[in-house]
């Protein structure tokens, strides 16, 4: 009789500590270390009003939403999902707000932990050395010395050529004739009819000013405003610089012109 009375009061005791409620439940075993900057989860009830994600600071080491909350009796339930940006041990219960801002004092503790994407002895290589591969002597840097070298030898022939083609101003570019007159006659013409475009004009100006320094033995590398001055008040080279000037503030086609005179000074002694 009293081993049944014994066995009686043991099952109502295991019925009653089964009906009692803890504070703080977690409906999932404490999840595994979660990598830095991978999402983890972990859904616990809680007691209280429902509570609120704290706000997220620059120097906050984990983020913490709440994704979803459920009502569970006189608790909520709640899925939170949570950031890491620093590996360690968390409590994500710190990271909880009551609805007014204040931390809550009657929560239990929410484990959680952050694990490092590199192994603590990691010795800071982010690519594998690999035996049996070229290995070149010497340091990176004097290898791409050396190969900025090899490619000065082989471009500069094809710089001194391309600096043979460029001419400066008072050059004639491509104007092999055998005749200035008869180079310039359809760049003046152009410029009479108001056709002429801006390098035109400068092509134009090149011939011109590479004849009168050829002539009036004039520096190559002389000013050219003061040698643009000069042939404006030479008695045979003024006429065609006026004349440039007044096409450029004419109406196109307006001029008259007598380009044979002109370009007589320009022409080859027969």
């Amino acid at each position: 009789m009293n081993y049944r009375l014994a066995k009686l009061g043991l099952v109502a005791a295991t019925a009653f500590a089964g009906l009692a409620k803890p504070t703080a439940q977690e409906t999932n075993a404490p999840p595994e270390a979660i990598p830095v900057g991978i999402e983890g989860s972990r859904r616990v009830v809680l007691p209280g009003e429902k509570l609120e994600a704290a706000p997220v600071g620059d120097k906050s080491k984990i983020i913490l939403r709440i994704h979803d909350v459920f009502s569970n009796g006189t608790d909520k339930r709640y899925d939170l999902r949570y950031f890491g940006f620093v590996p360690g041990e968390y409590d994500l219960a710190q990271y909880l707000r009551n609805a007014d801002g204040t931390a809550p004092t009657n929560l239990p503790p929410i484990p959680v932990h952050i694990s490092g994407i590199l192994p603590e002895n990691h010795d800071g290589k982010l690519i594998e050395d690999k035996p049996g591969g070229v290995s070149l002597p010497g340091s990176y840097t004097v290898w791409l010395i050396g190969l900025g070298g090899v490619w000065f030898i082989a471009a500069w022939p094809l710089f001194l050529l391309g600096r043979k083609k460029k001419t400066s101003l008072g050059q004639v570019d491509g104007d092999d004739g055998p005749d200035l007159s008869d180079r310039l006659r359809p760049l003046v013409e152009q410029a009479a009819n108001g056709t002429l475009d801006t390098d035109g004009r400068a092509r134009l100006e090149r011939m011109v000013f590479s004849h009168w320094r050829e002539r009036l033995g004039l520096p190559e590398d002389g000013d050219v405003a003061e040698l643009h001055h000069q042939l404006k008040v030479h008695d045979e080279a003024g006429p065609l610089l006026h004349g440039l000037e007044d096409w450029l503030h004419r109406p196109p086609g307006t001029a008259t012109v007598d380009i044979p005179a002109l370009l007589a000074p320009y022409r080859c002694p027969e």
